[in-house]
């Protein structure tokens, strides 16, 4: 049997999903990917949708490591801000995939009336790339080889920790910083920076955790500056907009954060490595991580270096 034949006969599938169960009825050709991680998912597939998010911060508005598969196919690009329901639409879609979005059971129906809609399992803005993943290939029909997408990633990720063994078992806390903020914010568990992270031997700071109790069904919550020495780190990983970073540092509670005078602070301000790290794929993983465990093993060493007399 034909690998087209193979593909062929898993239809119609039944996906089932935070809103109920999508019937695919037949290869979809054309797909429309809304939230973040679909089209990387798709892509690895095989499957190159018509109409996908775009991300601002690139010229073209699209990550690098999408674009680089993209050859001469030119995707529609949707903003982010508000589902663009109209111009999908446009597309003649026979199947969308919402997976890593906040849609809520309304914003499924009308979707689901444009096309079939495949949304999270999970909850909102809380599926990982493991869950994009598996969902993306249920919607082409290709399950397994999804399965293999998945495996090769999270080896990777584990050929990452073997190769800098300093990293394992070192406190971590994910976080971001915007202007005019007296806080930062820091992701829990339920968030893909923070599993992904996990995935390769670190592990996140206990006070985080704590704040995880107290804050179900969120990805992130807060700490204010006044309350950063509460929370004990190796490393302090912050994303940060534009003109963000500078703010930050200039602030003395900062400056005097333990983890930040060891050496074990990475700031994230350009879009790529920010984007690799927030947006976590079986391409992104390939494509940006070596270079960013590589930071955090450089800056575990710092501050090992530092501590010593």
């Amino acid at each position: 049997m034909s690998a087209a034949s193979l593909v062929e006969a898993v239809f119609p599938a039944t996906i089932s999903h935070a809103f109920g169960d999508t019937v695919i009825s037949a290869p979809p050709k054309r797909i429309v990917t809304l939230g973040w991680g679909g089209e990387d998912a798709l892509i690895a597939l095989g499957a190159i949708p018509v109409g996908m998010p775009r991300y601002d911060q690139f010229e073209s508005g699209i990550l690098p490591w999408v674009e680089k598969e993209l050859g001469t196919a030119k995707p529609v690009l949707f903003s982010q801000s508000e589902i663009d329901f109209e111009g999908i639409a446009v597309l003649k879609p026979d199947a969308i995939l919402a997976v890593r979005t906040n849609i809520d059971i309304n914003d499924w129906r009308r979707l689901n009336s444009i096309a079939p809609t495949i949304a999270y399992r999970s909850g909102p803005l809380q599926a990982d790339w493991q869950e994009i993943t598996l969902l993306a290939g249920l919607c082409v029909g290709k399950p397994d080889l999804a399965k293999t997408r998945i495996q090769q990633a999270k080896s990777g990720l584990q050929e990452l920790g073997k190769a800098y063994p300093n990293i394992l078992g070192r406190r971590f806390v994910f976080g971001s910083y915007f202007p005019g903020s007296s806080s930062l914010g820091v992701y829990l568990p339920s968030d893909l920076r923070v599993s992904t992270l996990m995935e390769l031997g670190l592990q996140l700071s206990p006070q985080v955790r704590a704040l995880a109790e107290v804050n179900p069904g969120k990805i992130g919550t807060s700490i204010s500056l006044e309350q950063l020495d509460s929370v004990q780190t190796d490393l302090l990983i912050v994303w940060f907009p534009p003109g963000a970073r500078q703010e930050l540092e200039a602030q003395t509670l900062f400056q005097s954060y333990a983890p930040v005078r060891a050496g074990g602070f990475i700031a994230l301000d350009d879009p790529t490595s920010m984007w690799v790290t927030s947006n976590p794929s079986v391409l992104s993983i390939p494509y940006g991580f070596p270079d960013f465990v590589s930071r955090l093993s450089d800056a575990i060493a710092l501050a090992g270096a530092q501590a010593r007399p």
